[in-house]
């Protein structure tokens, strides 16, 4: 075994002339039962898709000014743990969105309501 490159990789998988099969079909759209497909995920729910962007623009900044709060000597505690829950509230909620049913728009419609 040796650490290579992608280069390397590929020229030794040449080197066993190996006929890899081709796939001419695809798996979409998958059907889960009749009338529901999963398809749609680069268009689908587009305003989500904003939002979960948004709020990932958010929480970045937030962040920031979390920072700077936190470093003021003249702060107290309780105001520092209101801070770090604030910002873990943030975190929760960024990250539930970016859920790969809530991100990708594919998700049924009882799922997309709870987001």
């Amino acid at each position: 075994m040796v650490y290579s490159t992608p280069s390397q990789y590929i020229d030794a998988i040449a080197a066993h002339d190996v006929e890899w099969p081709t796939k001419y079909d695809d798996m979409f759209p998958y059907a889960d039962h009749e009338a529901a497909y999963w398809t749609g995920y680069f268009t689908s729910r587009g305003n989500d898709k904003k939002y979960i962007r948004d709020g990932g623009h958010t929480l970045h900044s937030s962040n920031k000014l979390f920072s700077i709060a936190g470093l003021d000597r003249f702060i107290g505690d309780d105001f520092i743990d209101e801070l770090v829950k604030a910002k873990e509230d943030m975190m929760d909620t960024v990250g539930i969105t970016q859920h790969h049913d809530a991100v990708t728009g594919t998700g049924k419609q009882h799922v997309a309501n709870d987001y």
